[in-house]
């Protein structure tokens, strides 16, 4: 080969390595996962969604978790940070004072309110009281300092651990049809929305699960995965505090990834279940049912139930209980976000950006579908939200589609506080029960400056709303942001965009204006009236616009109030505890107990017909909230002797149960319960207890611990052990197997 070929193939081979170094240098993403707990109070304290001010935390089911992915981008030193929360929503001054704490560590650059996103599962059996706005904090008893503490810190420490694992990676997108999960629970509001636009649609709610895959060079790192479906697998009459179905997802993916040998909540990698266009999305899939019969109904009064049956949904596991359900919906996302993390082969390219401002959305200037002028209304919340849903009915009397008033509740209303002529005029068809934006004392009831937020990951967006989208919402604000970065020549038809929420804070709901007019509980709730949809599509529009062009939006921003210097807090303080009598803090009451269902149930490890339990003298939970530790463990002798933890409070297989047995004299106990399944190794084990008291004159939180006696699980042997009970002499064995499951008080254990 002549020696010129060889030389200008040489340079040619080295042009070709240095470009390609460049481009990948340029391209490379920084990527750091963080997990931190959050678990508030789990007694006494009401959980947020429902609305029933005595659905006060009487334990725990599962923890709940802030989630963290971090994109840092090194050729223009820009970050995001986009963290998950098991909560209803989220706290405008909750992040306020994350990113205080994260300047404090960082300072005031790395992390602001402009690339710092904080969004929520919308779960509805996590505690409230971190909203700072009258009908907000009325429905928990206020604003509670025991909630929002372990709640920043959580998120706090989830964003510390993704930036302090920051690493050189890859990030992937990979989306797919989910089906068998999530239901319409207002189709016919859906129907109102225009016959051509519906047609681009194959189902009147999004199937589709979007998931951005996390991975170094060595190892995956986690996952986020957006998926629309509400937070009410568990019902109403829950007092467990836990993260509801996607709280479920999550458990059950790093379970997987982690492994069984790492216990719940501890492991490396990160699997976030975000959630989008919930608005009118349902995981009760079976329908809904008047109480007691089989009698379809939709909560309106159209299909009234009968007597005092009253309408609610069906989750797939509705004929064994509601925790079964929210098994069922959580597993369905978990298996269908690791099959798309899995086969992922689109990976994201290009610049990371970020817009933010404080919007008032009531000043936003709006076209009328007459042609007409005008602004969104003040907050007013309708008969139709007061009425509930088929998820969970609330007001006796009130149904959806309620567009006009009933005369004792329009008494009611006008003491409290009677619209004016405009807001009514606003408002319409909306009957309104509730004039919230009109409403001063003793200060302001719902916002009216929001948080709005858009993110870029090169060619993927995620647009963090404050509110709950409708399905069809949520498609036409996807859309317009679409639409904006092609037409500006930023996006093209590849460009993903995801919504995010409730995110950043708490605004309600958001309908169309079709969607509107029929006034089922979505458009009840849909503050800030018929054209709040418009107002948002704008302010994203307008975020779109400014990522597209590199301009700044700084100058439109408002400033956030801070009304939590004003809060009241009626939620009584944690009592001092004592001991019955002849007994300390941490003995037993009542021990070992085995209960055996009517109907298995499914574990993490295999089928479960046989529940475990103990009781145990106990103190306030409320004294010690005991974030990244555990209230209670199940732990398996070793051949050593020594005890192995194989459970802690966040496996969904177990359960803490605590309550007063006698409020005056501060005397409670704590249950301790665990559903052993079938594939369970055999062995000898005990459940464990760990609590704090306060002291009756000290006042000191005092820390104390209990265990039941031993007990032997009888099932799956191990090849290099064996588990038997001394039924005679020569220590026999009995034969086990994993159909054969029971368990009996233990006497013996040799190895």
């Amino acid at each position: 080969m002549p020696r010129w070929i060889i030389f200008f193939s040489s340079i040619f081979f080295f042009i070709s390595s240095f470009i390609t170094t460049i481009i990948t240098t340029t391209n490379a993403y920084e990527i750091g996962t963080g997990i931190g707990d959050m678990t508030g109070p789990i007694s006494e304290v009401t959980l947020f969604g429902y609305g029933d001010l005595f659905q006060t935390g009487q334990g725990l089911l599962q923890r709940i978790y802030a989630r963290a992915y971090l994109v840092h981008d090194p050729s223009t030193h820009k970050r995001v940070v986009f963290v998950n929360t098991d909560t209803q929503s989220m706290g405008d001054i909750v992040k306020s004072r994350v990113v205080e704490r994260l300047q404090a560590l960082y300072g005031n650059d790395t992390y602001t309110v402009h690339n710092v996103m904080l969004s929520s599962t919308h779960t509805h059996s996590s505690m409230g009281g971190y909203l700072q706005y009258t009908l907000f904090e009325i429905a928990v008893k206020g604003w509670i300092e025991e909630t929002t503490r372990p709640m920043i810190d959580g998120i706090v420490q989830a964003i510390v651990q993704a930036h302090e694992r920051l690493e050189t990676g890859t990030i992937s997108l990979n989306s797919g049809e989910l089906l068998d999960t999530n239901i319409n629970r207002s189709p016919k509001a859906y129907l109102l929305n225009p016959p051509e636009e519906r047609a681009q649609y194959q189902y009147d709610v999004d199937k589709t699960m979007t998931v951005l895959g996390f991975h170094t060079d060595h190892k995956d790192i986690g996952f986020a995965s957006w998926f629309a479906v509400h937070g009410v697998s568990v019902n109403s009459t829950n007092r467990l505090i836990n993260g509801d179905n996607k709280g479920y997802a999550a458990y059950s993916a790093e379970h997987q990834y982690n492994g069984q040998e790492r216990l719940a909540g501890k492991g490396p990698f990160v699997a976030g279940f975000f959630q989008s266009n919930e608005g009118d999305v349902s995981p009760n899939t079976f329908g809904a049912y008047c109480s007691g019969t089989e009698i379809p109904c939709d909560g309106s009064f159209d299909t009234k139930c009968p007597g005092s049956s009253r309408c609610f949904g069906r989750g797939p596991g509705w004929e064994i209980s509601d925790y079964e359900s929210n098994r069922i919906i959580g597993q369905n996302q978990a298996d269908m976000a690791i099959r798309l993390f899995k086969h992922a082969s689109q990976v994201l390219d290009g610049p990371v950006d970020f817009r933010q401002k404080y919007w008032d959305i009531t000043k936003e200037p709006i076209t009328k579908i007459d042609g007409s002028k005008g602004k969104p209304c003040r907050a007013a919340i309708g008969y139709g939200f007061a009425a509930g849903t088929t998820d969970n009915p609330a007001i006796d009397g009130i149904y959806q589609n309620m567009t006009h008033g009933t005369f004792f509740w329009d008494t009611l209303k006008n003491i409290v506080k009677r619209p004016s002529k405009h807001q009514v005029e606003c408002q319409a068809p909306k009957a309104v029960i509730l004039d919230t934006g009109e409403m001063t004392l003793p200060y302001e009831w719902q916002p009216h400056i929001l948080d709005v937020q858009l993110f870029r990951i090169g060619n993927f967006y995620i647009a963090a709303v404050p509110a709950e989208f409708t399905t069809m919402s949520g498609r036409r604000l996807r859309k317009a942001i679409k639409n904006k970065l092609i037409e500006l020549g930023t996006g093209n038809d590849e460009t993903t965009i995801v919504l995010s929420g409730p995110a950043n804070g708490y605004a309600s709901y958001v309908t169309t204006y079709e969607e509107y007019q029929m006034q089922r509980f979505e458009g009840g709730g849909t503050a800030y009236g018929p054209y709040t949809l418009t107002a948002y599509i704008q302010a994203f529009e307008d975020l779109a616009t400014s990522i597209a062009t590199g301009t700044s939006i700084d100058h439109t921003s408002e400033t956030l109030p801070d009304l939590t210097g004003k809060a009241f807090n009626f939620v009584p303080g944690a009592w001092p505890d004592r001991p019955r009598v002849a007994k300390n803090f941490g003995d037993v009451i009542r021990d070992i107990k085995a209960t055996q269902r009517d109907r298995e149930i499914v574990t993490l490890y295999g089928k479960s017909g046989t529940t475990v339990s103990a009781t145990f003298v106990a103190g306030n939970p409320r004294h010690d909230v005991k974030l990244e530790d555990t209230y209670l463990t199940v732990e398996r002798k070793l051949p050593s002797g020594e005890w192995q933890v194989v459970r802690n409070d966040h496996d969904y297989d177990t359960r803490f149960r605590w309550r007063y047995t006698n409020r005056l004299l501060g005397q409670s106990e704590a249950t301790v319960e665990w559903d052993i399944g079938r594939d369970i190794p055999a062995g000898i084990y005990r459940l464990g207890y760990f609590g704090h008291h306060k002291e009756f004159i000290s006042r000191k939180i005092i820390p104390h611990y209990g265990y039941s006696s031993e007990f032997t699980v009888e099932g799956r042997l191990n090849e290099q052990d064996y588990y038997c009970c001394d039924s005679d002499e020569n220590h026999s064995c009995y034969g086990t197997s994993s159909m054969f499951r029971y368990m009996h008080p233990f006497m013996g254990y040799h190895h």
